[in-house]
C-alpha cells in the first residue's frame, strides 16, 4: 500500500521572514511548478553559492532536483538522487539552525528535510526509517507551530499529519492526540486550507495537496474545482495540475471546457518527457472514461478505463483505484456483475485510503445502478 498522506510529507515552503537570494529562489519555484525543472535546477544552485546563508536555497534545491529527476529516470534512481541531495543539504541546515536559533524558520526548513527523506523510505518499503524521519520532522515543525501560531506556512505539515491521523482511527490517532493534536480529518483539511489561502508559496503546495484530497479522498468536487483552476491559471504547463483541474470540470458538468482541454492535453503530452508521459497518458485515458461515463457512453468509457488501467505506470495508485473502480460500475451497468466484482475486489486490495476503496466495499455486496 502506498500511504497518500505520506506521499506529500514535508512540502513547505515559507516565506515569513525576507532572506537575502529570496527572488531567485521564487523564480526558480515557479519555474519547477511549470516543469521548466531544469532550468530551475540551474537558478537556484547559483542561489546556493551566492546566498549559502538563506536556508531556502538548499531545501528548495533538494526539491527541484527531485522533481527534475522525476520527469528523466525511475522512481528508484530518483529516490537515490534525492537521498543523496538531503544527506548534503540537512547538515548544512542543522548548523544554520544552531547560528540562528531565533529565527523559526531555519528550523522550519529543517524539519521539512528531515521529514522529506521519510518519502525516500516509504519509497523503498524501510518503514522503521519511514516512522522515524517521519516523526523527526514533525516533532521540530510541531515545535515550531505551537511557539509561533502566526507563521501559516508550519500549518501545512501538521494539517497532514492529523489529517492522517484522522483517517486511522485507534493507536495511530491516540498517539496523535497524546502529542497535542486534534487528530481528525476536519482539523488537518482546515490548516492545510490556512496554509492554501495564507501562505506565500507553502499555498501553491497546500493547493496541490488539499485539490488531491477533495478529488479522490474527500469527494468534494466543489472545493477541487476552486483550487484547482487556480493552480491550472497559475502553472498552466504542469500537466498534473491540469489533470485535476479536468476532473474537477468533468464531475462538475463544464463539457465545453472539458473538451477544449482534451484538444490541449493530447498536444502537451507530446512535449512531455518519456517518463511524464507513460505517467500521465493512463492519467488522461481515465479522465476521458469519466468525460464519457458522465455522458452515458458507457461502453466508450469502458474502452478508457481499460486502456488507463492497463497502461498505469504512475508511482502513486490513488488514480488507479479510481479507475478499477470506475471499471466496476460500468460492467454492473452493462450487467457483467462477475466482470464488475472482480474490478472491485482489485480496487479494495490497493487499501490506499481513497473514497474508492469505500465505494468498491458497497458495490462489492450491492450491485451499482
Amino acid at each position: 500500500m502506498r500511504n497518500i498522506i505520506l506521499y506529500f510529507l514535508f512540502p513547505v515552503m515559507a516565506f515569513s521572514v525576507n532572506f537575502s537570494g529570496d527572488g531567485k529562489v521564487m523564480k526558480g519555484v515557479k519555474l519547477f511548478y511549470n516543469y521548466q525543472t531544469a532550468e530551475a535546477v540551474k537558478i537556484i544552485a547559483a542561489a546556493r553559492e551566492n546566498f549559502p546563508e538563506n536556508p531556502r536555497v538548499h531545501f528548495t534545491w533538494a526539491a527541484a532536483r527531485m522533481l527534475d529527476s522525476e520527469a528523466h529516470n525511475p522512481v528508484s534512481e530518483s529516490y537515490e538522487i534525492l537521498e543523496g541531495d538531503l544527506n548534503e543539504v540537512i547538515p548544512i541546515l542543522e548548523n544554520l539552525s544552531d547560528s540562528h536559533d531565533d529565527i523559526p524558520e531555519y528550523k522550519l526548513y529543517l524539519g521539512s528535510a528531515i521529514g522529506l527523506k521519510a518519502r525516500i523510505n516509504l519509497g523503498k518499503k524501510e518503514w522503521v526509517s519511514t516512522l522515524v524521519n517521519a516523526y523527526r520532522g514533525f516533532r521540530i515543525i510541531r515545535k515550531i507551530e505551537k511557539n509561533h501560531p502566526d507563521l501559516m506556512d508550519a500549518k501545512l505539515p501538521i494539517g497532514i499529519v492529523e489529517y492522517f491521523a484522522g483517517l486511522n482511527p485507534g493507536l495511530v490517532q491516540w498517539t496523535a492526540k497524546l502529542i497535542g493534536l486534534e487528530a481528525t480529518r476536519h482539523a488537518g483539511l482546515l490548516k492545510i486550507e490556512q496554509a492554501a489561502s495564507n501562505g506565500e508559496f507553502s499555498s501553491v503546495e497546500a493547493k496541490k495537496i488539499i485539490t488531491f484530497l477533495s478529488l479522490w479522498v474527500e469527494n468534494d468536487i466543489k472545493t477541487a474545482l476552486n483550487y484547482s483552476s487556480d493552480l491550472h491559471r497559475d502553472f498552466p504547463k504542469n500537466y498534473f495540475f491540469t489533470i485535476m483541474y479536468l476532473e474537477s470540470l468533468i464531475k462538475s458538468g463544464e463539457k465545453k471546457r472539458v473538451l477544449n482541454l482534451f484538444s490541449e492535453m493530447e498536444l502537451e503530452l507530446e512535449s512531455l518527457t518519456p517518463i511524464q508521459k507513460k505517467w500521465y497518458k493512463s492519467y488522461l485515458d481515465y479522465e476521458k472514461s469519466q468525460y464519457y461515463y458522465h455522458n452515458s457512453d458507457f461502453d466508450t468509457a469502458l474502452y478508457y478505463v481499460d486502456l488507463s488501467i492497463k497502461e498505469y505506470h504512475a508511482e502513486l495508485d490513488v488514480i488507479l483505484s479510481h479507475a478499477l473502480l470506475l471499471k466496476g460500475k460500468l460492467h454492473d451497468l452493462k450487467n457483467e456483475r462477475e466482470k464488475a466484482i472482480l474490478s472491485y475486489e482489485k480496487c479494495v486490495k490497493l487499501d490506499n485510503y481513497s473514497s474508492a476503496i469505500d465505494e468498491a466495499k458497497i458495490y462489492f455486496k450491492n450491485r451499482y445502478k
